[in-house]
């Protein structure tokens, strides 16, 4: 409901959801989102725009063969996208994963195709949630954000630092992207003091594509 009335005159057509680390569950909000949306009886599609370590793919049970990589590296045409979306018979979800991983994930998501892609694709759908690498540690995901209509960020309470939860505001409010709010996860509400959060420096290295989200 909140995601919904967070527009002045319209409900948000697209959204990024991302975290400032690796495993803070940004792929199960985006997930649990998309499908929430698609329970009020819109036409949703998620997309999976971590092209470095996919894993809508797992969440749903499909192929990884063809997704967003291969559109964006295609002269991209209506036939592309239909073969690359997916629906999720129990959800009623829409799915486009991420495809075979490239070698320049962030080449690809901060070209000209992606907006055309992203255009072509709000005609089609009453929502678009959009998944994507940890903006900490990547730039993919603060260039969907300046692409998007608004961002939900993901922080993992207890792990996720101050420190690294306001770079990943800065980083969104340099580029001018609409913060919606943030998801505060995994909270221990039985906690008996605030020491949710304490000072933690996480590597690119940290983030392979066998850890879990």
């Amino acid at each position: 409901t909140s995601i919904l009335l967070s527009t002045a005159g319209h409900a948000p057509k697209s959204l990024l959801v991302t975290s400032s680390l690796p495993s803070e569950g940004k792929t199960t909000t985006a997930t649990n989102t998309a499908i929430s949306l698609a329970q009020t009886g819109a036409k949703v599609l998620i997309i999976d725009a971590d092209m470095r370590r996919p894993r809508l793919h797992q969440v749903f049970g499909i192929g990884n063969g063809e997704g967003l990589s291969t559109l964006l590296s295609s002269e991209l045409h209506e036939s592309d996208i239909d073969s690359a979306v997916k629906q999720d018979p129990g959800t009623k979800l829409y799915l486009m994963t991420s495809g075979p991983i490239p070698p320049n994930p962030a080449e690809l998501i901060g070209s000209q195709q992606m907006n055309r892609l992203l255009a072509m694709l709000g005609d089609r759908f009453t929502h678009i949630v959009i998944d994507s690498p940890p903006i900490a540690s990547f730039t993919d995901g603060v260039l969907i954000a300046s692409m998007v209509d608004g961002v939900i960020l993901v922080v993992h309470a207890g792990k996720s630092s101050r420190q690294v939860v306001r770079k990943s505001r800065q980083l969104l409010n340099d580029i001018g992207a609409k913060v919606f709010g943030v998801v505060l996860n995994n909270v221990n509400l039985r906690a008996s003091d605030n020491a949710y959060y304490y000072q933690s420096y996480y590597h690119r290295d940290n983030y392979h594509a066998g850890d879990q989200e």
